[in-house]
């Protein structure tokens, strides 16, 4: 089969990361992929899988930007020397982009939802919501239903899914060790963390994790706290860093390209998000690498996680107990192994990129044939 997949951008993040990660699995089980863009720090990782790059101006969250027209007929004459079976979008430039060349060409289009999002007056009078609309999670899915309108009958809740063998290998001592270096991360002493995009807004609640790092460390002096990612967002969190008494011991590592490498310093990963996201890219990543997590209870993350079996769950917007859950697992390594050990299994058996290939691909026949 021959998939388009239509996104803003491959710079760092949840969605490029899915894209990419979908793509390649894609390409490995014979199907010709195509990704049309606007670019990014991530599109070397298309080429070197050897998936076609087109490069269209979609760097915009503008809906009704002047690059979304452009775009759009720039990939409307891509495609009629290239032709392919189906269109999936990815983001909301791209379901607008992916309407009008279905429109202009009849070839179908499929649109993944990897968030949630406010019901403005463009999405009501323009849903773009294709032929088959995929949720990555049960929330999401309920959002499409009850905020957005779209019929059940074209909504298929196909979960989010990582390459669990790809996070399950750990990086080389040596690796680590450069990696400690570069950020001056001591020697000794645990490791707590989290890994995101610093975006603007409160959502992630990384401020939340510097605050519980503050309770920690009058409970163990030298421990540190690693974030992994980057945005508009640090100095903000800088600050807070030195409001907690906490700018000795946090650490901030900027955007890594490989994910395993703090991952696989931290003793215990932190998930500490405010209010719900469309799934947790992140979460799913972390366990898959065997880490045990802390997590807070929105969103899509109880369905992910089982209190107590593969990680632990606290309420949000509360560092205290934030803090105590994760020193419970620092006091007692051997539970914390077999939390890391259980979130692993779990991975594997629901949230694996098989899976996921798997469903995607259904979802293609359903609206190809």
């Amino acid at each position: 089969m021959r998939i388009l997949h239509i996104t803003s951008h491959l710079n760092t993040g949840g969605v490029s990361s899915y894209v990419l990660s979908m793509s390649r699995v894609l390409a490995r089980r014979g199907h010709s992929v195509t990704i049309a863009s606007g670019g990014g720090s991530l599109e070397p990782q298309a080429h070197v899988a050897g998936i076609i790059h087109w490069p269209v101006p979609m760097h915009t969250s503008a809906e009704f930007s002047p690059q979304v027209f452009r775009a759009a007929r720039q990939a409307l004459a891509r495609l009629r020397v290239a032709p392919v079976d189906v269109l999936h979008a990815h983001t909301r430039v791209g379901q607008v982009v992916a309407d009008r060349l279905s429109r202009r060409t009849g070839i179908p289009y499929v649109t993944t939802w990897h968030g949630l999002f406010r019901p403005n007056l463009g999405r009501r009078l323009w849903p773009c919501t294709g032929a088959r609309t995929i949720a990555i999670s049960e929330p999401v899915r309920r959002h499409l239903l009850e905020d957005f309108r779209v019929p059940a009958e074209r909504v298929r809740l196909i979960w989010n899914g990582v390459d669990v063998d790809h996070f399950a290998q750990r990086p080389t001592a040596e690796a680590l060790v450069r990696f400690r270096a570069q950020h001056r991360m001591p020697e000794r002493g645990p490791v707590v963390g989290g890994v995101g995009r610093l975006a603007s807004g409160r959502v992630k609640g990384f401020d939340l994790l510097l605050e519980a790092g503050g309770l920690l460390v009058q409970r163990r002096s030298d421990l540190t706290v690693l974030i992994a990612g980057d945005g508009p967002r640090r100095l903000f969190l800088e600050e807070k860093a030195r409001m907690f008494g906490m700018e000795q011991r946090v650490r901030f590592a900027g955007t890594v390209s490989d994910v395993r490498l703090p991952l696989g310093v931290l003793d215990v990963f932190v998930f500490s998000s405010r209010w719900p996201e469309g799934f947790g890219l992140s979460l799913i990543e972390a366990m898959a690498a065997g880490k045990p997590v802390v997590a807070t209870r929105v969103g899509a993350v109880p369905e992910i996680i089982e209190d107590g079996r593969d990680g632990l769950l606290v309420e949000p917007e509360d560092p205290r107990a934030l803090a105590d859950a994760v020193m419970r697992l620092l006091d007692d390594p051997a539970a914390a192994a077999r939390l890391g050990q259980a979130a692993q299994q779990r991975v594997r058996e629901r949230f694996s990129l098989e899976r996921m290939a798997d469903e995607v691909e259904a979802v293609y026949r359903e609206v190809a044939t």
